[in-house]
């Protein structure tokens, strides 16, 4: 095998554009997740509202015929489930790590079950009607950024612009201060007047809807249809990609890049890389390594907020 033309056929616009569309479902989830922990909320439970997300939007674009309306009842369904976290965690000051993963055990079972009531049959849901792509004319006659960026689904542009605007709203307004304060020090907030519980609260919710929406991404626009476990772990690869990305819009937005990155490699280097040379589950293993490696290796040194993870008691006076 001649190993210069495989690097070359490896490593196209193809991959880089097949990166983004891969990224997007992560850095929704992943952007979430970073709004709910920066508040002081560890919410493992993504992967479940994923799931919820995808089937909510497939259903919406079934029985409707509008993805529109899909992405919609996904975003809704997604802080329903944030809804019942947050009553479990914040309100009754449950663990929140073991009602994270009571609220993915329950996703998973819910919409498995959901899927043979309302079709009556499991597996996969019918075809329904997808989001469009996104073309930009101005991009025909521009190399490496047309095929890039022309075509593809058309939520991909405004997602990719969301670090920009968390990043103006933590840093630049006094709402993102008051949810970096409430990750940090609530019982110092709730000195100045401002609420933590309230405040936790409309971030999980906030993190619940970006988590529904990637999930709706997933089943109305990456493919067309709703097919049980169809997230396949992306919801803790973004959880590993907040972790990596030390809790900050930029880190997290280049975690969540990377991680799709190594998703789509994977895919590309089963087509090129004959299986009697290396074995395909390799490849597909790899973004699962890597986030093994990220939580293993960035876990303590995230830069998350200080008060993440433990309940909020409210002094007496």
């Amino acid at each position: 095998m001649n190993w210069s033309d495989t690097l070359q056929s490896i490593f196209t616009v193809t991959l880089l554009a097949s990166t983004i569309r891969v990224s997007i479902s992560i850095l929704l989830a992943g952007m979430g997740e970073m709004i709910t922990e920066r508040s002081g909320v560890l919410n493992i439970g993504v992967e479940g509202t994923m799931l919820m997300g995808a089937l909510a939007a497939a259903l919406g674009s079934y029985f409707t015929g509008s993805p529109w309306l899909g992405l919609l009842a996904a975003g809704l369904v997604g802080m329903l489930v944030g809804l019942l976290f947050s009553f479990i965690a914040i309100s009754l000051r449950s663990n929140q790590s073991i009602t994270g993963l009571a609220i993915y055990l329950l996703c998973v079972g819910l919409s498995g079950y959901l899927l043979q009531i309302i079709f009556e049959h499991g597996g996969n849901s019918p075809m329904v009607n997808t989001l469009p792509s996104l073309h930009m004319t101005f991009l025909e006659n521009v190399p490496v950024l047309d095929p890039i960026f022309n075509d593809q689904p058309i939520i991909a542009i405004p997602v990719l612009l969301i670090p920009v605007f968390l990043q103006i709203v933590f840093y630049k307004t006094p709402w993102g201060s008051w949810l970096r304060a409430a990750g940090e020090n609530p019982k110092a907030l709730a000195v100045v007047g401002k609420n933590p519980v309230k405040i936790r609260y409309v971030a999980t919710l906030c993190g619940s809807f970006l988590a529904g929406i990637g999930g709706a991404y997933l089943s109305i626009s990456q493919t067309s249809l709703f097919s049980e476990n169809m997230v396949a772990g992306r919801g803790f690869i973004a959880l590993s990609a907040v972790i990596f990305g030390g809790v900050r819009p930029g880190g997290v937005f280049l975690a969540c890049i990377f991680f799709g990155f190594m998703d789509a490699l994977q895919k590309t280097l089963q087509t090129v890389i004959p299986d009697t040379m290396m074995p395909r589950e390799l490849f597909m293993a790899l973004p699962y390594l890597l986030t093994l490696l990220a939580l293993a290796g960035f876990i303590k040194k995230s830069g998350g907020p200080a008060d993440i993870g433990n309940p909020y008691l409210k002094e007496s006076r």
